[in-house]
């Protein structure tokens, strides 16, 4: 009698990876540990064949075939089954938006990501920062998830809204929405959740209540109504969604909510997990820091940073590309086929679930020597993050390449040179740091000391 490893390599070309249990596929191993999971994965070929319960995927580890999933034959994927069962707790922005719907919305929302608005963005980065970092007296000791938490999130209101940054019902509402996103992994890589969509289960498996988003839209719509009525371009992001208009009209007010959302997706948790990983590693490392402290000092004192002062930044940014590589956000990505395709000679039909990991990617030794160790220098002097974009995504690629990515390029590096500025930085406590695993890949916590530098 064939093994069932055989009789799915039949079926589908691709092997199904070691572990599978019954009823539980390949969950507990992610479960155990998912990081190690996906980068072993490997070793089964360029295209794997796991379970999420009942629920097969295909899994691709090579980055040639991640190259034809999200640009060479990028029409015949969507966004697989995480963002199909989230779609109605998380709306249907360009992160869950599919076909046509989500061209239409990526062209109109372009605008708000030109360089001339992003340079307006920074003078709000770098002040924001400046005051957070400014808080933090020398000689203490923080855990900074949570500090880094509400800067991003601060940043974030004040750009996205120049008009009404300190609304109390906005920030609440904001808040309950925010707890409703990080379950969306955890469902997503749930054999329970998989078996409930074959068999009725208890409601606690369901995708999260909707009551949140319904909140957070009442606010979003109350103050786009606000600004539809006054009519200026307030220099934010709102305003120039609401100013964007195509051959088929601007985006209606339901629109505007679901990628102002999109926006709050986006914009929280990954730029906070970057920044909280990129200041683990340089207090780890004094030499890192000083490089860092040289670039500082050399910008003109007497005025604040701003967009300009970016490329002197350089080994900033090397820095940051490299923490980027290590800890990418967003850990796993997911497509599902839209149409019958064939993916590294296997025949995979509509509806198949496919995965990949940036995670693992980012480790593999055949695209990065010593994958693990962190090494700014492996980075060309003259254009950091320059890799293939297929072997490196920390942003994604493709038509899925994040709109906001260099909104995102400019937060870090100023958040960053804010925070180092007039500070060394050391760890504190022996524990070592530990990722956690769920929507973005983050650490659990960031106990540093600030040191006062010498004048």
């Amino acid at each position: 009698m064939r093994s069932a490893a055989a009789a799915a390599r039949t079926a589908t070309g691709a092997p199904t990876a070691r572990g599978r249990v019954p009823l539980a596929g390949h969950s507990l191993r992610f479960r155990r540990d998912a990081l190690r999971f996906v980068r072993e994965l490997r070793r089964h070929g360029p295209l794997t064949k796991i379970y999420i319960g009942p629920r097969p995927v295909h899994f691709v580890t090579d980055p040639e075939l991640v190259r034809e999933v999200v640009a060479v034959q990028a029409r015949a994927f969507e966004k697989g089954a995480m963002f199909t069962t989230l779609r109605a707790p998380l709306g249907d922005g360009l992160i869950t938006s599919a076909g046509d719907r989500h061209l239409r919305h990526r062209r109109l929302m372009q605008p708000a990501f030109h360089h001339e608005r992003i340079a307006r963005y920074a003078r709000v980065m770098a002040e924001r920062s400046r005051a957070s970092a400014a808080a933090w007296e020398p000689g203490t000791t923080r855990d900074l998830v949570p500090e880094i938490h509400r800067l991003t999130l601060d940043i974030l209101l004040r750009t996205l809204y120049a008009g009404a940054p300190d609304d109390l019902e906005l920030h609440a509402a904001v808040q309950d929405w925010l707890a409703v996103k990080y379950h969306s992994m955890r469902l997503a890589l749930s054999p329970v959740h998989a078996w409930a969509e074959r068999v009725p289960l208890l409601p606690a498996w369901r995708p999260p209540h909707t009551g949140p988003l319904e909140r957070l839209a009442a606010v979003q719509r109350r103050i786009i109504a606000a600004y539809r009525a006054d009519g200026r371009d307030r220099g934010d992001l709102l305003s120039m969604i609401l100013l964007a208009e195509g051959a088929d009209g601007a985006l209606t007010d339901t629109e505007v909510v679901d990628e102002l959302i999109t926006l709050f997706l986006a914009g929280t948790g990954t730029v906070s997990a970057a920044l909280a990983w990129s200041l683990h590693e340089i207090a780890r490392r004094p030499g890192v820091q000083r490089r860092i402290h040289e670039e500082v000092d050399s910008l003109p004192a007497g005025r604040p940073s701003g967009i300009g002062d970016l490329p002197a930044l350089a080994y900033t940014r090397r820095v940051l590309a490299e923490v980027l590589r290590l800890y990418p956000p967003s850990w796993l990505l997911m497509r599902r086929t839209v149409r019958p395709v064939t993916l590294g000679g296997t025949r995979l039909p509509q509806g198949a679930e496919v995965f990949f990991s940036p995670y693992a990617l980012h480790r593999d030794p055949h695209l990065y020597e010593d994958p693990d160790r962190f090494d700014p220098e492996r980075w060309p002097h003259d254009a950091a993050a320059k890799a293939p974009r297929h072997t490196y995504l920390p942003f994604g690629a493709g038509s899925r390449l994040c709109i906001g990515e260099e909104f995102a390029w400019a937060e870090l590096t100023l958040a960053l040179a804010a925070f180092t500025a007039h500070r060394r930085l050391t760890p504190a406590g022996a524990d070592p740091v530990r990722p956690l695993v769920g929507t973005v890949l983050r650490p659990d916590r960031l106990l540093l000391t600030a040191h006062r530098r010498p004048v």
